[in-house]
């Protein structure tokens, strides 16, 4: 039996080319209200809570915490971030190409809704 994963379905994929930084994350337990995404200096703070609910089984309370250390070459002025209507939560950033120094500090980052699966069905 696999270890739990504080509701957490599969494993994050973080994935940094040439062009982008970007993090998948199955939240399909939470709604954007019990998500906060903020950048702190180098990290991405990604944490999720949601209250006890009641389930088939009783009742249950989820949590989970994720940290990510950003590329240096991550442009944070124009991070994003979205939630797909079948719980996947994509964080992305733009690299830049440049020797530009970006700004650093503390802010939040809001999580939209998207009205569409991020996966498509495989034919």
């Amino acid at each position: 039996m696999a270890p739990p994963t504080a509701g957490l379905l599969s494993e994050p994929r973080v994935r940094s080319d040439r062009d982008k930084f970007v993090i998948f994350l199955d939240v399909k337990h939470f709604s954007p209200e019990d998500l906060t995404v903020k950048v702190q200096d180098d990290f991405v703070e990604i944490h999720g809570k949601h209250n006890e609910r009641q389930d088939d089984h009783g009742y249950i309370s989820r949590e989970f915490h994720r940290r990510y250390r950003l590329p240096s070459n991550v442009d944070q002025s124009a991070l994003s971030c979205s939630l797909s209507a079948d719980g996947m939560l994509t964080f992305c950033g733009p690299k830049i190409q440049t020797g530009l120094d970006a700004t650093h500090g503390e802010r939040a980052i809001p999580v939209s809704r998207e009205e569409k699966p991020t996966s498509a069905p495989s034919s």
